[in-house]
């Protein structure tokens, strides 16, 4: 696996072409902030002519150059309670991972909601709500990642290793078991959210690389 000081050296010196493809105007590598993130993470920002494709382009696009896979986050998209870990080289802590866990338990709530006063028939005839909770589960798998390790520890109960795999397994081109998913959002969900209502934080405030930006 490449160094953070081997892919940025590698980024640089396509600054240019990546400006031409994909309207690159700014770009910036930093070091793994939360547990979600790999060895290396890029930041950047399009010119307003570009779209989510461009995006979707460049990280092909530095996944061929670097062989490897590399987080890729839009600067305008940085949520702002993150910011400081971006911008200003905050060491991520334990107001992030309960950040992180409201935003889980909110979406879990969600899924009851969308799915309330249904029968699996219903479900099975509403594409919207299907969409719904399809999209909701990936993203609660994703948020999964970003835990820290005592946040996980302090909600043993919680199937944190399946629920970081969710969007591994919540679509494919060759269907998506809706029997599954169903049983999930009747037994599991309410189960989880009543298991994270009393979140703790941690206490050990984690080491970051510094943002660097060029």
């Amino acid at each position: 696996m490449r160094s953070r000081q081997e892919i940025t050296s590698i980024l640089k010196n396509l600054k240019a072409e990546m400006t031409e493809k994909f309207g690159v105007t700014k770009l910036g590598t930093f070091g793994p902030k939360l547990q979600g993130d790999g060895e290396v993470s890029v930041i950047v920002a399009l010119s307003d002519d570009r779209d989510l494709l461009d995006m979707a382009g460049l990280f092909t696009y530095i996944r061929e150059k670097t062989g490897q896979n590399i987080t890729i986050i839009s600067m305008q998209g940085v949520r702002e309670e993150l910011q400081p870990l971006i911008f200003e080289g905050v060491a991520a802590n334990h107001k992030h991972s309960r950040l992180f866990l409201r935003e889980i338990i909110s979406s879990l709530s969600d899924i009851e909601t969308f799915c309330q006063g249904m029968q699996y028939h219903d479900f099975l005839q509403d594409r919207k709500t299907q969409a719904g909770v399809l999209a909701t589960l990936n993203a609660i798998g994703l948020l999964s990642r970003c835990i820290s390790v005592e946040s996980k520890a302090a909600h043993p109960s919680v199937p944190w290793q399946a629920l970081m795999a969710l969007p591994e397994v919540t679509g494919s081109c060759y269907g998506t078991d809706l029997q599954l998913i169903w049983t999930m959002v009747q037994r599991r969900v309410p189960a989880i959210r009543g298991a994270l209502g009393g979140e703790a934080g941690v206490s050990r405030v984690e080491k970051t690389g510094l943002r660097r930006f060029f």
